[in-house]
């Protein structure tokens, strides 16, 4: 018999992580090898059990699951991380993969999917439930489709980029201001500016623009 797939458990809500421990150990092919209720603890536990895999919330107090990601694989990166979410926007699937999680898996998920995404992500595959897969592969062709019309990137300005990163990251105006040490007003023109520059006119086509440019950085 094969090793079991040791499993880290960070959720906030004890009553997540229960359902969580009570599906998975009745396969014998998973073991819980720790669990966590902040981001904080969930990156020194990590740490100390090294799992095969970690099942991440995105929204935990001290540290979020994104952060704590990062964190989790700056040390090590073998370490396969899947992102428990209630977010079906897909912007957050999109910052999940770029912190370096191998899946994304809405909290709303029934339990075979829960389990098939870890068989699939301990494989070596990238998982997404389906509702936000088909958002991605929507939006990744709508925007491939965008910057055929046009390749005005190279008339934006170098606070203009940095902006449209952190609006595609979904960051709201007053947390750009805060992150780049600006105003308000300040931000509210640079959002204007993109959209007239780029000829997209609402938040989600400037995401499917960033998207496409490769724009969304660490």
């Amino acid at each position: 018999m094969m090793n079991p797939i040791r499993i880290f458990l960070a959720d906030d809500f004890s009553l997540i992580r229960n359902g969580l421990r009570a599906i998975l150990t009745r396969n014998p092919e998973y073991k819980i090898v720790g669990e966590a209720g902040d981001g904080v603890s969930a990156v020194s536990g990590v740490q100390k059990a090294l799992p095969d895999m970690v099942l991440m919330d995105i929204s935990m107090p001290t540290l979020d699951g994104i952060a704590a990601t990062k964190l989790i694989l700056k040390d090590n990166p073998e370490i396969k991380v899947i992102i428990l979410s209630m977010h079906t926007e897909h912007e957050y699937a999109i910052e999940a993969f770029r912190a370096g999680a191998r899946g994304y898996v809405l909290k709303s998920a029934a339990a075979h999917d829960i389990m098939d995404s870890i068989e699939r992500v301990q494989t070596g595959e990238r998982y997404a439930s389906p509702e936000i897969a088909e958002l991605l592969l929507s939006g990744y062709f709508d925007a491939m489709n965008h910057s055929d019309e046009t390749n005005d990137m190279e008339n934006l300005t170098s606070r203009e980029k940095e902006v449209l990163r952190l609006i595609a990251l979904g960051n709201k105006n007053k947390d750009i201001a805060d992150k780049l040490f600006i105003s308000l007003s300040t931000v509210k023109t640079h959002r204007v500016n993109l959209m007239r520059k780029l000829d997209i006119h609402n938040i989600t086509g400037l995401i499917k623009f960033a998207l496409a440019k490769g724009i969304i950085n660490d």
